[in-house]
């Protein structure tokens, strides 16, 4: 071991030292290859000359210029083909066949401005001298272009004036007072607010998805159903204390009424 390995002084480590640097100094090693630069997240930037800009810019240009100069037409509502269709038909002969006050009447009765844009020459247009449905919207109506009443977005209350806001109106407030809402209580509200108007309840049908829509479109309202339950169904926990209040409330309304057994 000591034949390999000499020992040195002092003096031997540092002329190696000064050997070492010398052959460093006149044989440098190689500079370590840099890695490059990590690619940023997303597309890369397609750079463009400056001819691509200048005809990108000269295209947006013309565009706009194009658009400047179109003629702009005013809006049109194809009223046949609205959920409304079936309400002006049921106030054109609601009004005797006048085109005027019809539209004065759906306008002044509609809970919003859904008929701002109805004119009464648009109505008179519709008919014939003897007050008769053109064939031509007469075979829309017939091949169902035409959106039902009872299928529409709102119901066709207009012809009652009040209706649509008192049904709103008994909504909220059973809502606010915490009762569960569902199709049967909706139609039991509108059946009881539409007693008045016989001729109204009698052009509607109040299906399933009248009701659904009607409490979905309503500005008012605007319910969202919620999944299919029986919470509505279900008797509270106090249904027996309220049978009694119940029939404390038709005694006294009875006896305030004056009405016995012997004249059911």
């Amino acid at each position: 071991m000591q034949a390999f390995c000499q020992r040195v002084d002092l003096a031997a480590y540092r002329q190696q030292q000064l050997a070492v640097a010398d052959f460093l100094a006149e044989n440098p090693p190689p500079r370590a290859v840099t890695p490059p630069p990590k690619r940023t997240v997303g597309r890369p930037k397609q750079k463009r000359t400056l001819d691509e800009t200048l005809e990108a810019a000269a295209d947006a240009a013309s565009a706009a210029a194009s658009q400047l100069n179109k003629r702009v037409r005013g809006e049109y509502t194809r009223w046949f083909n609205s959920p409304y269709i079936n309400d002006i038909l049921l106030a054109y002969k609601l009004q005797g066949g006048s085109a005027r006050r019809t539209v004065e009447h759906l306008q002044k009765h509609a809970p919003d401005d859904r008929y701002k844009r109805l004119s009464h020459s648009s109505v008179a247009g519709w008919f014939d001298k003897n007050g008769k449905l053109l064939q031509k919207y007469q075979a829309e109506l017939d091949a169902g272009h035409a959106a039902a009443t009872h299928g529409g977005n709102v119901s066709a209350l207009h012809a009652a004036p009040g209706a649509e806001d008192a049904i709103c109106d008994n909504l909220l407030q059973l809502r606010k007072a915490g009762m569960p809402l569902n199709s049967h209580v909706v139609r039991w509200v509108m059946l009881a607010v539409l007693e008045k108007h016989p001729a109204v309840l009698q052009q509607l049908a109040l299906s399933q998805q009248f009701i659904s829509k009607f409490v979905r479109s309503n500005p008012r309202l605007q319910f969202r159903w919620r999944a299919r339950t029986t919470a509505a169904s279900k008797l509270p926990d106090d249904w027996e204390q309220q049978g009694i209040h119940m029939a404390q409330r038709m005694g006294a309304t009875m006896q305030l009424h004056k009405v016995s057994l012997s004249e059911q």
